[in-house]
């Protein structure tokens, strides 16, 4: 519900416009740096940065040609940045190579330099850094190349560190020349990664993302570089004209005034603000959108004169990058006769929209094939794990990875009707994650006192759940670990492998009568809202 609550605040109209291309030849106005005549010893710096892109190589192309476009307007200023989590939670176009096509489109892309998202550890710390720095991936299903490069820009990561040494396990900053000014970049990740991913970031840990940042500003500073800008795997959201919320918001404000920008990502929100004296901004999601931050600094001091920031919606209208596009193809080509198996037939649309307790169709579809698949009381998935909506028609394979792009194992345990009820509470501890379910009937108010937000838990015949009995419930991947915060997972059972959860909703579509219908939260109302 507070998902859905958010997304609506960010998305209304009037707190953050977004803007189209520029034309070739238009005059500067208020957000734009003229593109001739900067006075006498002052720089322009414009900044094109991205994040959360996900392995989205459907637009790779056009934003190649936006991001080109853009620099064209300032090619001795330009530098292309990037703030983390573009792999991972990929279509299955990159995700089945390893990511390794999105390394290979973001090379294209010609990045100076860019960042770790949470998401850039999916499949391990260690395979992070392969991605990173190259070489073939080692081990079962292999489809990643034998001479893969790697990443041929820097990654920069200053909070997260080798947990046997102590030592970032990347560089912890970049300092990149433009125009005559030096400007130096941090790198931070965000906290919630060992919690989001848990069990899956050894053997790095993290560090306070303010802290850190104030440390290498300093460092940066002694070196001479006046020019600070941060690029931050951690995110917020847009409250008000040039004004913004969420963790993003509050660490802007603990860095240090020496900072100039920060450039966001994870919460996949369009960001444009002022928080702690820094301009904040955050470009959406999947390369649909990106961000243009023009700096005027002084050359002889170093020190950012003017600032300004907005968002450009990449919309298609200039084309493609010949080389990208011919790139995705191939790669298309290659997973086409795996994508293209028919799985089923849906109906109609089958949404992540939900209802306002946070409950979706695509959301009840997956968790009653986890149900079905390993025949246990209850199942659950995380709503932030559900990526893409599945459209009426034909239903491949490649669609419901691109709905749910983890390829986790699905394990079944054991959990007591108490267990069952704190992990429910876990879904408002900090900022909100809703749970999806089958098999249970949730009522819920998210602003009574911890330890008392479930007000009704029923199962589907009726009865109350009984806090001293024993249940079975299917979870996948990281979430039985207690990730995304849900530690209540840990107390379970009996835990035994049950499968891989994208097969299991393959089967379980198969298994529906066609063309399939999938539940209507309107109508069964497994989550709802106490009166």
């Amino acid at each position: 519900m507070v998902g859905a609550l958010i997304l609506s605040i960010i998305l209304t109209p009037g707190l953050l416009s977004l803007t189209r291309a520029e034309p070739e030849n238009a005059a500067p106005n208020s957000t734009d740096l003229p593109s001739t005549g900067a006075p006498a010893g002052t720089a322009k710096v414009r900044l094109l940065g991205v994040n959360d892109f996900h392995g989205h190589l459907e637009v790779a192309a056009s934003l190649a040609a936006y991001l080109d476009r853009y620099e064209r307007r300032n090619p001795e200023g330009t530098i292309r940045i990037h703030a983390g989590d573009m792999v991972g939670g990929s279509p299955l176009v990159s995700g089945h190579f390893h990511d390794e096509p999105a390394i290979h489109a973001m090379n294209e892309m010609s990045f100076d330099v860019g960042t770790l998202g949470n998401h850039e550890f999916d499949e391990g710390g260690e395979k992070m850094l392969r991605l990173v720095n190259g070489g073939q991936k080692s081990g079962a299903r292999n489809t990643s190349g034998p001479d893969f490069p790697g990443a041929d820009f820097p990654y920069i990561a200053a909070n997260a560190l080798r947990e046997s040494t102590g030592e970032p396990v990347l560089p912890p900053y970049r300092i990149v020349e433009r125009d005559g000014a030096r400007v130096g970049f941090i790198g931070v990740t965000t906290l919630e990664t060992p919690e989001i991913l848990a069990g899956t970031v050894e053997p790095f840990r993290f560090l306070d993302v303010s802290d850190t940042v104030n440390r290498y500003a300093a460092e940066s500073r002694r070196k001479g570089v006046e020019t600070i800008v941060v690029l931050a795997h951690e995110g917020g959201y847009q409250t008000g004209p040039m004004k913004a919320a969420g963790p993003i918001a509050a660490e802007a404000a603990q860095m240090s005034g020496a900072v100039d920008v920060v450039v966001a990502g994870h919460t996949h929100a369009f960001l444009k603000a002022r928080a702690g004296g820094k301009l904040v901004v955050e470009a959406g999601e999947y390369g649909t959108a990106f961000s243009v931050v023009d700096l005027r600094v002084d050359r002889a001091t170093g020190h950012v004169k003017t600032s300004s920031a907005r968002i450009v919606t990449n919309d298609g209208d200039f084309g493609a990058d010949p080389r990208i596009a011919a790139m995705v193809e191939k790669y298309e080509e290659r997973v086409a006769p795996i994508s293209d198996r028919v799985s089923g037939r849906a109906a109609g649309d089958v949404t992540r929209s939900t209802t306002p307790a946070g409950e979706s169709a695509l959301g009840d579809l997956v968790t009653d094939a986890y149900r079905s698949s390993a025949g246990t009381d209850f199942a659950f998935v995380v709503s932030g794990g559900l990526r893409a909506d599945v459209a009426a028609g034909p239903v491949t394979y490649g669609d419901l990875y691109a709905a749910r792009p983890f390829d986790k194992s699905l394990v079944e345990m054991e959990l007591t009707g108490a267990e069952v009820h704190r992990v429910l509470e876990q879904q408002f501890d900090g900022e909100p994650r809703i749970l999806q379910v089958s098999g249970l009937r949730i009522a819920y108010d998210p602003s009574r006192p911890e330890g008392r937000r479930m007000t009704s838990l029923t199962l589907p015949g009726g009865a109350s759940l009984d806090r001293k009995a024993i249940y079975t419930a299917a979870i996948a991947g990281p979430l039985a670990e207690g990730g995304s915060g849900f530690t209540g997972f840990r107390e379970g059972q009996n835990v035994r492998p049950a499968g891989k959860d994208l097969d299991a909703l393959v089967k379980h579509i198969k298994s529906m009568p066609q063309p399939f219908e999938a539940p209507d939260p309107e109508e069964q109302r497994r989550m709802k809202l106490a009166n």
